[in-house]
């Protein structure tokens, strides 16, 4: 039977009986949800400098964890994490392994979803991942879609229904499947209600087609699409979760997807429960080729998952490949993947490395000799310092020129954490009128003389300036667009330890690599994105255990990833309270 034309003849009643259920459901569950799970609100200002915490006092890490308030755990906020677009096409691709057609079927559906709302930098906060209709829609349509493909293909039912009888068979796998799917094992009311639904779907028509109705199903159940948490019972404020639920913890926090049969096992033996099991566990994870599922982190971080959007006028930017978007992506990848392959790979090279990764097409748009062919080699590079100078900053660009104010701000709200306020509503944002002749540089330095934008321009324009001897399609250059001469030299102010007088990017990236306040700006950045929600007063144990095992591992990023599961926030969870009536 076509698969195509089979989705779509079952009687509309049938569904209106047992399946169209979902979405509703799915909507009523966050809503039953909401606020309970979550625990004590989140607080939204945890930027530094200008607009955010007070850049002044900084209490040392190992003064906190000292503290009598650091003596019992404190978890911090554990708010219901439905699956971001990325988890959801990365967890029934793993779902589905094997299974022959199901991927690219993920991918097309996938492709039209909704794009998720951005909250400080990522896609992926809890508070934002709402369901509305539409994305409910989408869920629905996807199940329908993969559910079709899977069904009919060989490979996802293990037993013979003819050897066992079909009921048997189709018991077998919901109990097999359904406990990879909801990542714990299924209720026996959970199976006695997905049996019900294969015989339903299977009367009067095949076996598979039972299966299909259930896959259909279970692909739209809360537990698939949400990491449900509930804890272990517990008398007091503070619970651990359950085995599986630590299993679903490490597996998205280094995968971005499900646990695997590794995970599920420790989870069946109740060996996921002490630092030493988890940090044996994250290691292996982190030696897995889907580890290199880490690197969304710094797509999002780092804006190179936009630089598709990336448009330039032929006319200034001539000749340039239509691959160019492309190629910078995954000159960062392959850069980053290097770093986070060894613990020695750090922050101060992420920062300040002058060298980078590209193969022939990308060598010669940098103007690189002797490199050829389509593999991304490691290159020395002088003037060049780390991610700061490749594909980052060139998001921000305009068409025909380089964003000195972009180009700040990225660093200073996405570098070092600080919040730059929105202009006023009545500031004219285009700088094409601020006299005629007069460099970018030169025509923000008049900018500033107006009282109402200096304020926010002496934070970002300074920033921004150094990174004016590379153009805006990345290549290295002396004189700016119109031919005037470049000058990089800048002087840097409003922050912690990165004041003071700087002549290129180079010398800007030596000083943030150095920065305590860029370094603590990295530990939280990974913690909003790792645990998918900002920080909290709750978290002040969390944090400065990250911050001291960042030091501790002189700043390895892959090292940061084990710590990300040795923090309270990791190990512990709020205890769930029941909302009064």
């Amino acid at each position: 039977m076509n698969p195509e034309q089979h989705t779509h003849r079952w009687p509309l009643e049938l569904f209106g009986s047992q399946l169209r259920y979902a979405a509703p459901l799915l909507l009523a569950f966050v809503a039953a949800c909401n606020g309970q799970i979550g625990g004590p609100g989140q607080s939204t200002g945890s930027g530094t400098g200008p607009g955010g915490d007070d850049p002044g006092t900084v209490e040392p890490p190992e003064d906190v964890l000292d503290s009598a308030f650091c003596q019992t755990p404190q978890p911090g906020t554990a708010p219901l994490r439905r699956l971001s677009n990325y988890e959801y096409a990365n967890t029934v691709k793993d779902l589905f392994s094997g299974v022959p057609g199901v991927a690219s079927a993920v991918d097309k559906v996938v492709a039209t979803f909704p794009n998720e709302s951005e909250s400080l930098g990522f896609r992926n906060n809890a508070s934002f991942l709402n369901v509305g209709s539409l994305v409910a829609q989408k869920f629905l349509d996807a199940a329908e879609e993969v559910a079709a493909v899977a069904a009919h293909a060989s490979g996802l039912v293990s037993c013979d229904p003819e050897e066992i009888g079909e009921i048997e068979c189709a018991r077998d796998f919901i109990r097999t499947f359904g406990a990879r799917a909801y990542r714990r094992p299924l209720t026996e009311a959970e199976v006695q209600s997905y049996e019900e639904r294969f015989t339903a779907g299977s009367d009067g028509y095949t076996f598979d087609d039972g299966i299909e109705w259930v896959v259909f199903s279970m692909l739209q159940s809360p537990n698939v699409l949400y990491r449900v948490e509930l804890g272990q019972a517990s008398t007091g404020d503070v619970t651990e979760p359950t085995p599986y639920e630590m299993a679903s913890r490490l597996s998205y926090l280094v995968w971005q997807s499900q646990p695997d049969e590794e995970l599920t096992r420790a989870a069946e033996a109740d060996e996921l429960g002490t630092p030493e099991q988890l940090e044996a566990q994250v290691r292996r994870m982190l030696a897995d080729p889907k580890a290199e599922r880490l690197l969304e982190y710094f797509e999002q971080w780092l804006d190179t998952d936009i630089l598709g959007s990336m448009n330039r006028d032929p006319e200034v930017y001539p000749d340039l490949s239509r691959d160019l978007p492309a190629l910078l992506r995954a000159e960062t990848r392959a850069f980053v993947k290097d770093l986070l392959a060894s613990p020695s790979g750090s922050i101060d090279d992420l920062f300040a490395a002058d060298y980078s990764f590209v193969n022939g097409a990308l060598a010669q748009h940098y103007g690189v000799s002797g490199v050829s062919g389509d593999d991304f080699i490691k290159v020395d590079m002088p003037g060049r310092s780390g991610v700061l100078t490749q594909g980052m900053m060139l998001t921000r660009d305009k068409a025909t020129r380089t964003s000195i104010v972009r180009r700040g701000l990225k660093v200073r709200t996405d570098l070092l954490c600080q919040i730059v306020p929105a202009p006023p509503n009545d500031v004219k944002l285009d700088l094409e009128g601020l006299g005629e002749g007069l460099s970018q540089r030169e025509r923000l330095e008049l900018h500033r003389t107006e009282p109402s934008c200096a304020g926010c321009h002496a934070l970002m324009d300074p920033i921004g300036v150094v990174f004016e001897s590379f153009d805006a399609v990345g290549r290295p250059r002396t004189t700016d667009e119109a031919g005037r001469p470049i000058d990089t030299s800048s002087a840097i102010s409003s922050t912690r330890d990165v004041n003071g007088p700087v002549a290129n990017a180079a010398e800007l990236g030596q000083r943030l690599a150095q920065s305590e306040e860029a370094r603590a700006c990295y530990v939280l950045q990974n913690f909003r994105f790792f645990y998918g929600r900002d920080k909290t007063a709750a978290d002040r144990c969390s944090m400065a255990s990250l911050s001291l095992a960042f030091k501790d591992s002189g700043y390895s990023l892959s090292e940061l990833v084990v710590a990300l599961t040795q923090t309270d926030a990791f190990r512990y969870r709020p205890v769930i309270v029941p909302e009064k009536q």
